[in-house]
């Protein structure tokens, strides 16, 4: 009997890696495709959103499953934009035409229209349906107000709103070959992007506790600024791909021959990352040397 039970024990464990292998696998997938639409902004949106959501989310104490549930929505909760025309997607919602805006407002749903039909994604989905939700009842698409809304939707509607405001690119820098990009440094980073830093900070406070939750603010702002002040105090340096160390901060974005964004300017390096750049770098798809914040 103990045998067998052992042996049940050993199927259900390879069941359980088999299905977190394959879930790992879809949502790269899905986040490669949402990826696609982001050479509007300095750096990945969605991978900003998912990262800086969960250290919100950590030091909020929310619980692991919610803070796996909230990364993976944070990764993907752009992906009912997939299809937007290139002069929707650079737009703000206010330049928008009624057309453009009409589809923009339908974003939310479809996100969660292509998820729901997977039992594993469904509680992921109703989240990437609600983060355009405010406190207020003045979001869409269903003017949820207060405690109706999700937690984790609370917190990328924050975080999102942030990303947007400070990193979308202008229209004129939305097709500048990579070439004539200067070369970033620390201080560069931070000079381009100051005053729709310090904006973009001012309004989520003044709107705390009215559009925002005030604790999600708090605790962004927190986070957000002390990276700032650390950010400044780093050094560029380009250096080979096989020299690159985990906790160094990208300083220019890199992009694969066909457009994909493999490397965010301003993102955290990962040991994972190290591993797909040095692929990269063997295959051409990026230098052999790259530019980082160490």
């Amino acid at each position: 009997m103990e045998d067998t039970n052992n042996e049940n024990d050993k199927l259900i464990n390879h069941l359980a890696e088999e299905l977190a292998s394959n879930m790992h696998q879809t949502i790269q997938v899905l986040s490669t495709i949402v990826s696609i639409s982001e050479k509007l902004y300095e750096g990945s949106h969605s991978r900003f959103v998912a990262e800086k959501s969960v250290q919100v989310a950590e030091e909020l104490g929310m619980n692991e499953d919610d803070i796996y549930e909230l990364k993976i929505a944070g990764l993907l909760h752009d992906i009912g934009k997939v299809g937007f025309v290139d002069s929707a997607l650079y737009k703000y919602p206010k330049e928008m035409s009624p057309f453009e805006y009409t589809q923009y407002m339908k974003h939310c749903e479809v996100g969660m229209q292509l998820l729901k039909p997977y039992k594993p994604f469904q509680k992921i989905g109703e989240i990437i349906y609600q983060h355009h939700e405010k406190l207020d009842g003045t979001g869409f698409p269903r003017n949820l107000q207060g405690n109706n809304i999700l937690p984790s939707a609370k917190i990328i509607a924050v975080v999102d709103f942030f990303h947007n405001a400070v990193y979308k690119k202008p229209r004129t820098k939305v097709n500048t070959p990579a070439s004539l990009v200067k070369s970033a440094s620390a201080a560069s980073i931070i000079e381009q992007t100051q005053s729709r830093f310090n904006t973009a900070l001012n309004y989520i406070f003044k709107k705390a506790g009215i559009l925002y939750e005030k604790k999600v603010v708090e605790v962004f702002i927190e986070i957000i600024q002390a990276e700032r002040i650390s950010l400044g105090q780093k050094s560029v340096l380009r250096l080979p791909v096989n020299k690159i160390e985990e906790g160094m901060v990208f300083a220019e974005d890199y992009y694969t021959n066909y457009g994909m964004l493999i490397a965010a300017k301003g993102e955290k390096i990962s040991s994972d990352m190290i591993k797909a750049l040095v692929r990269f770098a063997e295959n051409d798809q990026i230098p052999m040397k790259i530019l980082v914040l160490k």
